[in-house]
This record gives structure tokens, C-alpha cells and sequence, in this order.
């Protein structure tokens, strides 16, 4: 117990160092955004700081996995360049005992990872949407947000997949409306604008479904305009992104669109990273630690190296996979959880090696 808690004591500092590092990279690339809006919009200071704030908790279930990375191979490292993994090994401690404090971290830190993503990250990222939607979007035209689906009090369900600022056109436009009959009508478009509260949408399909599920009629339309009966404020009110939802928010969602057969692969791999972003806690361990123990011998500054190369490999594989799952390209299941299998693989592997 003494051994362990002298290698867990050696991770605490560089745990915290890559925390704060890394919440401070993600604060300052959204800064470059708010600043334009600062600029553009009269945004005041204050609300650019709120938002900036009640944002930390979101990126620290980014940054933890990060941090854990950043810590074992900083702390391992010190430990080989000073003999004392070598020498622990050389009395017959299993390099998989020496890992073990390190997992329990993990493991720990996985669970708190979960809670502040289901508990946490919904309320504060509502606050933090709120005053967006306030300062920033409700001033807008365009305030139909790319990805960003919404639910009027109506029924009908809107989703829009990007969103074209300069010209004020909508991409890839669907609305399911199930007011029209028992079984719904879904109208899609290739692209729209907004025009006094309504949507024109053009090059598109209205589908009308039967009693059996199957397609009743199919119209096709050059040009359709969809008023919206409703103020900005109304609309504003009811746009939410899956930050702001809990794991039992984002399933109902998921399991709403699936009544009227639209499988959204954006929401499925946004709900399946509610798992894979606390267990890359524990993944990135097993790729870390091998690694700072193979190169150890190098110096520390390798290892300040080779975390920051495994930074960028971890947060790239996981931006890689998400944007397949998000267009469509990859089931969501491998979209969220690709990154982990890939690190994990590649770090048994490693273990193995280090092993022998």
C-alpha cells in the first residue's frame, strides 16, 4: 500500500497540470468565436465570460481522459528516468501490479467523468446555451443552428444539418409532422432560407405514410413555405443540443425519431460518447503507460514528447471517428467507441511487450 500510494502521489501534480492545460486550449479556441460576436454583435464582456464559464464542466470530461494520459506518462517517466520501475521490476513486482494504481485512478475517475457528464454538463451547458441564445442567436436571422434539432410546441420536429450564415440558407432540412394524420408526414429538402418566421424549402419531398408504415403518397416540390406560427423567442426557447440533455433525455429523443423511422446517426453517436468519453479514462492507460516505460530511458523531455503525441492521436482518433458516425459513414456504436478500441488494442499490445 505504501508502493502504491507513493506512484499515485507521483501522478497527482501532472494530472492537474494536463487538466488545466488542456481546459485552458479548449477555452481559448472558443474565444477566437465569442470574440467575433464581441465584435459583430455587441456582445458585452460579461456574457461572453459566463458562457465561457458554465462551459468547464463540458470540457473537463474532454479534458479528464486527457489529463490521465498527460499524468501516467509524465509520472512514469520520472519514476524510470530515477531506476525506480527498473528496480521494482528487478524484485520481482509484475509490471501489471505496477499498472494497477494507475487503473484504480482510472477507474475513479471514470465514474466521476459520468457524473458530471449526466448531472453536471446538462445544467450548466443550459445556462451556458441560454445566454447564446440571448445574446447571439435570437439577434440572427439564421438562428436555426447546424445539428441543433428542436421540437415546437406544435409536434413538429425540425432538424437542420448545416447552415449556410453568409447566403442564410439551411442544407439538408427535415421536418417530421405528425399532425397531419396518425402516422405522419415527413418533408425534406436539399436546401431553404427563413423568411418572416417561416421556412421556404426548396428541391424537396413531402411523404405521407399509411396504416402499414409504407409510403401513401410521395409529392415532390420546387419550392414549399412552412410558416412557423410561432416568435423567435418560441423557437429560441425550444433548440437543444445533446450537451444539455442527460443519457435519459438523449435515448427518448433518439427512441422519438425512431417512431417515425428517422435513425439519426448525429444523436445515436452523441448518445453512445455518454460511455465511450468516461472509459477512454481507463483505455488511455494501457497505451500510456508501456510507452513512457519503453522510452523512459530517453529523459523526461521524450516523455513530455510522447504525451503530447499521444494528446493529439487520442483527441484526432476521436474526432475521426465522430465526424464518420455524424455524416453517416460509420455505424454510431464504432463512431464513439472507435477511438477507444484502436488505443486499446494498440496498448495491450504494448503491455505485452513490456512484459516480455
Amino acid at each position: 500500500m505504501v508502493l502504491y500510494r507513493y506512484l499515485l502521489m507521483e501522478m497527482i501534480k501532472p494530472f492537474f497540470i494536463g487538466l488545466l492545460g488542456f481546459i485552458v486550449f479548449m477555452i481559448s479556441d472558443m474565444m477566437f468565436i465569442l470574440i467575433d460576436q464581441v465584435v459583430s454583435r455587441g456582445v458585452d464582456l460579461i456574457s461572453v465570460i459566463k458562457i465561457i464559464v458554465y462551459r468547464v464542466p463540458a470540457f473537463s470530461v474532454i479534458a479528464i481522459p486527457v489529463a490521465v494520459l498527460f499524468a501516467v506518462v509524465n509520472a512514469v517517466t520520472k519514476l524510470e528516468s530515477n531506476f525506480e520501475i527498473t528496480s521494482m521490476r528487478i524484485l520481482g513486482l509484475r509490471f501489471f501490479y505496477i499498472v494497477l494504481p494507475f487503473l484504480w485512478v482510472a477507474v475513479f475517475l471514470t465514474f466521476l467523468n459520468f457524473f458530471l457528464n449526466e448531472k453536471v454538463v446538462p445544467i450548466t451547458m443550459k445556462v451556458s446555451e441560454d445566454i447564446v441564445k440571448e445574446k447571439i442567436i435570437r439577434s440572427s436571422v439564421t438562428f436555426i443552428q447546424p445539428d441543433v434539432f428542436f421540437k415546437m410546441p406544435d409536434g413538429r420536429i425540425v432538424m437542420v444539418r448545416s447552415v449556410d450564415k453568409i447566403k442564410k440558407q439551411l442544407n439538408n432540412i427535415v421536418i417530421i409532422d405528425v399532425r397531419s394524420g396518425n402516422f405522419g408526414r415527413t418533408i425534406s429538402a436539399s436546401r431553404g432560407y427563413i423568411d418572416n418566421l417561416s421556412i421556404i424549402l426548396e428541391n424537396g419531398y413531402m411523404i405521407d405514410f399509411g396504416r402499414d408504415g409504407f409510403v401513401k403518397t410521395q409529392i415532390k416540390f420546387e419550392k414549399l413555405i412552412i410558416p412557423f406560427n410561432l416568435s423567435i423567442d418560441d423557437i429560441v426557447k425550444e433548440l437543444r443540443n445533446p450537451w444539455e440533455m442527460s443519457l435519459g433525455e438523449l435515448k427518448k429523443e433518439v427512441d422519438e425519431r425512431g417512431k417515425y423511422g428517422w435513425r439519426d446517426n448525429f444523436l445515436l453517436t452523441q448518445l453512445y460518447l455518454k460511455f465511450s468519453l468516461p472509459i477512454s479514462c481507463v483505455v488511455v492507460v494501457f497505451l500510456s503507460l508501456p510507452l513512457a516505460v519503453m522510452f523512459s530511458n530517453r529523459g523526461r523531455f521524450v516523455g513530455l514528447l510522447i504525451s503530447v503525441f499521444l494528446i493529439f492521436v487520442y483527441y484526432g482518433l476521436f474526432s475521426f471517428f465522430v465526424a464518420l458516425g455524424k455524416n453517416n459513414l460509420l455505424n454510431p456504436f464504432f463512431a464513439a467507441f472507435g477511438a477507444n478500441f484502436v488505443m486499446l488494442f494498440a496498448g495491450i499490445m504494448l503491455v505485452y511487450l513490456v512484459e516480455r
